[in-house]
């Protein structure tokens, strides 16, 4: 299988696609190595990420030449993968053993009865991830699987696959089991045939795909996890600094060149300054470089194919056919390449098109102005997905109470992206873009199966046999008695 470069259409590589034989094969060297990992002990396992952490700061180079030639990313998005990839190293180092220690929990009977939680991993774990972030949604998701005890089997985006391929090698350089991470290629048929063979499946991707997955986890009774997509808005309010908040609207939107799941597609702004705020949006938008090269002055890089490019375009044309304006961009710009398309602000734009209520997963957000925060907080939520937004105030107070009523896994208060760093809170989607999540607490312990061990004192048969000992209404009325007292104190 050819992998190409977006930006030029040049041939970068090949990779082997793997046979149904192949990933059997890989799940039964897997599950033998995820036996002894899991006895290991928590610091081994954390040794393999400390070397890991510092070895991929140490290549960037090599990291970053490898994201770009597959995507066709702008050198500073693909530097925000390695940033992320390491700050989910360092988080779960610093508290993945807390996460996974056992947890006293409240027994039935106070100095009679004991009760705590265990988490054990669940062996071996499928993931399948896709092309926008090709290092870090590859290989961030597998370090706390690995950390929790998991082996785990890898099928990146047939897309990019190169930067998975990388990340691995760069695992076992530090010393991983290299049966304890395995990398198979290939397309959806791949992705079918691996969840047939491991303990538990991550999905990143389209919501269609998402319920294919799901509907194929729980034909095995398998747990899983979902990330899904997002049409996530931006709320801009009276007293807000309109510049700020226009500078945030271009990295929330034009980041990764919109192919971000968590980026802005939405941005509702008090009618009072809607204007201002367009004219600095527009200004900013069009100051945007966009190209092609391995220097640090470009701002956005290319879509990931060609295809994708012309799809995004056609929503563009699309709205504009029912109405909407193009304040910005618009363009396919083929002088830079096959899959280019210029970052572009639509107004004019009514909530019930489709570029309203589709994810286009490209540069292109839509402003629409509102009378009130209600307003702007029920246009916000009057959509299907529900994975990220924004909130900017000049009063926190406001932006907060805002931020409590959207329907979404995340709000970001003055950012947009903020969430992918954020690792000490769960990130997330509700109704339609997806079911658990990653980081935090949250994070590590989707890789494990709870266990509640509870025990009691053995004399008279333990607390089982309590009731047993119940003769007469006497003892019932001075349990019931009891029982009250123990609701008042606690």
């Amino acid at each position: 299988m050819e992998i190409r470069n977006p930006a030029t259409g040049e041939v970068i590589g090949q990779v082997e696609v793997a046979a149904p034989a192949d990933i059997s094969n890989a799940a039964s060297r897997a599950r033998n190595a995820q036996f002894r990992w899991k006895d290991a002990p928590f610091s081994s396992r954390a040794r393999v990420l400390r070397r890991f952490h510092d070895l991929i700061l140490d290549r960037r180079e090599l990291i970053l030449d490898t994201i770009q030639a597959e995507t066709g990313k702008a050198r500073r998005d693909a530097l925000a993968e390695i940033i992320s990839v390491a700050g989910t190293a360092r988080y779960y180092l610093a508290n993945g053993a807390e996460h996974l220690h056992a947890k006293r929990r409240q027994p039935a009977v106070l100095a009679v009865t004991s009760a705590e939680v265990t988490y054990k991993p669940h062996g071996v774990v499928g993931l399948i991830t896709p092309w926008n972030y090709p290092f870090l949604l590859a290989i961030a998701d597998a370090l706390p699987a690995l950390l929790a005890g998991n082996a785990v089997i890898l099928k990146p985006s047939e897309l990019t696959p190169l930067s998975a391929n990388l990340a691995r090698d760069f695992l076992v350089q530090s010393e991983l089991d290299p049966a304890l991470l395995i990398v198979v290629h290939g397309g959806a048929e791949v992705g079918r045939e691996l969840i047939q063979y491991v303990d538990y499946v991550g999905f990143t991707g389209s919501v269609a795909t998402g319920r294919q997955v799901a509907v194929a986890a729980s034909e095995r009774l398998i747990p899983f996890s979902l990330e899904l997509g997002g049409k996530n808005p931006m709320v801009v309010l009276e007293g807000a600094s309109l510049d700020d908040a226009a500078s945030g609207l271009v990295v929330g939107a034009f980041s990764n060149s919109g192919q971000t799941c968590i980026s802005i597609e939405r941005a509702y702004v008090q009618e009072t300054i809607y204007e201002d705020f367009a004219r600095r949006l527009v200004e900013k938008t069009s100051a945007l470089k966009l190209g092609w090269s391995k220097s640090w002055d470009i701002d956005m890089g290319s879509l990931i194919n060609a295809d994708h490019a012309k799809k995004v375009l056609s929503r563009i044309q699309r709205a504009v056919d029912e109405g909407a304006h193009v304040v910005a961009g618009g363009r396919l710009r083929t002088d830079l390449g096959p899959s280019f398309v210029d970052p572009t602000v639509l107004t004019n734009v009514a909530d019930d098109m489709p570029i309203s209520t589709e994810e286009t997963f490209g540069p292109v957000v839509a402003l629409y102005p509102v009378r009130s925060v209600e307003e702007a907080v029920a246009r916000a939520n009057n959509s299907e997905f529900g994975l990220n937004a924004s909130v900017w105030a000049g009063d926190q107070a406001q932006a907060r109470a805002v931020a409590r009523q959207l329907e979404t896994g995340s709000v970001g208060v003055n950012s947009t992206l903020l969430i992918y760093n954020s690792f000490d809170v769960p990130m997330g989607g509700v109704k339609r873009s997806g079911i658990g999540r990653r980081h935090g607490e949250h994070g590590i312990l989707r890789y494990t199966q709870a266990q509640s061990i509870v025990s009691s004192v053995a004399m008279g048969g333990g607390y089982d046999a309590t009731l047993m000992r119940v003769k007469n209404e006497r003892v019932v009325r001075a349990l019931s008695a009891l029982l009250k007292l123990w609701r008042r104190l606690a």
